[in-house]
């Protein structure tokens, strides 16, 4: 039993330290937690927590993750104009959220001046944070819910005696197309963060230290990358798309894959990743269009279509995330220059409903991924099978999403589990 420090003490406690200098610091916070679930997911918050990164540019600054989800920075030696660039950029990611649209005034992202502006500032994480004197002071029966070091390297230290591809998913990006007939584009593989966390710290925030999480990030890309280097499938996908780290695409594994994986690769990546160095992704992009394979543009938003040249990062693919709030925004012209573009591929992800289907069909859109599409594929499956009767629908769609053997083996028909289910109608 010990008294955890949650990351509202270890802000509160810095702050009180700065409160005693004659360096002049800012704040900025971030409300997180005002947004809708799907966009406060780990994805989202790896997205934002980049984005801050040209505001830590020395050893006094510091991003804290609330418990709560909220980003606040607390940093020195920055101009306003550079904080001001960077929230710009995270509230485009997030303008067509229902908490953004509809907000009378701006409480989303705030600037805090700390000489003058510290108790305003502390109030508003106690508001935000309201059990934050119970947090400091409970003793649980468990580890601290921040990420160190010592958790990193027991956490590398579990995965290296696990097999990597329990952790390993995929998800198919399905093409409708009139003329050609309705297909399989390719299928996703990726790892799991979350299961990461559930089944290894369930009680660690991952996302409390950035440079932390991006050692695990890229450990796990090298441990995805490993397994799929000697899968053995029996039968694989037109081409595959996986989402790394732009840093494990140098990495000789990287290469190796290329070397043996039968079909083509894509690689997916986020924006931020692309905008924290523009050189390296060049660089990358050009290694990877030689050796034939392609790059995507991941977790787009209407806004990023608004304000970002795409075209002037040459992908062969983007996909943007689909939200609700789309229908009620005017999408066709910021999409028509990339759908009418033959090099570049748009896909609609995170479709969980018909609806999200039916408007990016309207919109002009071909190529779809999300729960909704795993549940036509999985139905497919199933009815075609003979064995279909002996499972249900969530059972197969399970199957078909893991890698691993502890739930494929629940299968009876593993080589009709693997094959790509013709879609004549949807």
């Amino acid at each position: 039993m010990f008294k955890t420090k949650t990351p509202e003490t270890y802000l509160m406690e810095t702050l009180d330290r700065i409160a005693k200098l004659s360096v002049p610091f800012y704040g900025v916070y971030v409300g997180m937690s005002m947004l809708s679930p799907s966009n406060r997911g780990y994805r989202q918050l790896e997205i934002v927590s980049k984005l801050f990164d040209p505001l830590l540019v020395n050893d006094q600054s510091r991003l804290f993750l609330l418990s709560n989800k909220d980003f606040v920075l607390i940093g020195t030696q920055i101009s306003l104009e550079e904080i001001e660039e960077v929230l710009y950029q995270i509230k485009s990611l997030f303008s067509d959220d229902a908490a953004i649209v509809r907000q009378k005034e701006n409480t989303f992202e705030q600037i805090f001046f700390l000489d003058k502006d510290m108790d305003r500032l502390k109030a508003i994480i106690r508001e935000k944070t309201p059990n934050i004197s119970l947090q400091t002071t409970q003793q649980v029966n468990q580890e601290s819910s921040l990420f160190n070091p010592e958790m990193l390297d027991l956490l590398l230290g579990k995965l290296e005696r696990l097999n990597a591809i329990d952790f390993i998913h995929r998800q198919s990006v399905l093409s409708l197309n009139p003329q050609k007939g309705n297909s399989i584009l390719f299928q996703e593989f990726y790892t799991s963060i979350l299961q990461v966390q559930q089944k290894l710290c369930p009680s660690c925030d991952l996302f409390s230290d950035k440079f932390l999480f991006n050692q695990l990030t890229q450990t796990l890309d090298r441990r995805m990358l490993a397994v799929l280097a000697n899968l053995g499938l029996m039968s694989y996908p037109p081409a595959i798309s996986l989402n790394l780290n732009l840093s494990t695409i140098s990495e000789p594994i990287f290469d190796r894959l290329i070397q043996v994986w039968p079909t083509p690769i894509i690689v997916e990546l986020q924006i931020s990743d692309i905008f924290y160095d523009m050189r390296i992704y060049f660089d990358m992009a050009e290694k990877i269009h030689k050796k034939g394979h392609k790059v995507l543009i991941d977790a787009l938003s209407v806004t990023d279509l608004s304000y970002l040249d795409l075209f002037r990062l040459k992908p062969d693919f983007i996909k943007l995330f689909w939200s609700p709030l789309m229908e009620e925004q005017q999408t066709k012209s910021l999409l028509k220059p990339y759908l009418s573009t033959p090099s570049i591929g748009v896909v609609l992800a995170r479709c969980g409903s018909e609806d999200a289907l039916k408007w990016g069909v309207k919109q002009g859109i071909q190529n779809f991924q999300g729960h909704y599409i795993d549940a036509v594929l999985g139905a497919l499956t199933k009815n075609s099978c003979t064995f279909g009767q002996e499972c249900t629908l969530t059972s197969c769609m399970s199957c078909r999403r893991t890698l691993s053997d502890k739930i494929r083996h629940q299968c009876v028909h593993l080589k009709h589990l693997d094959a790509l289910p013709k879609v004549k109608v949807i």
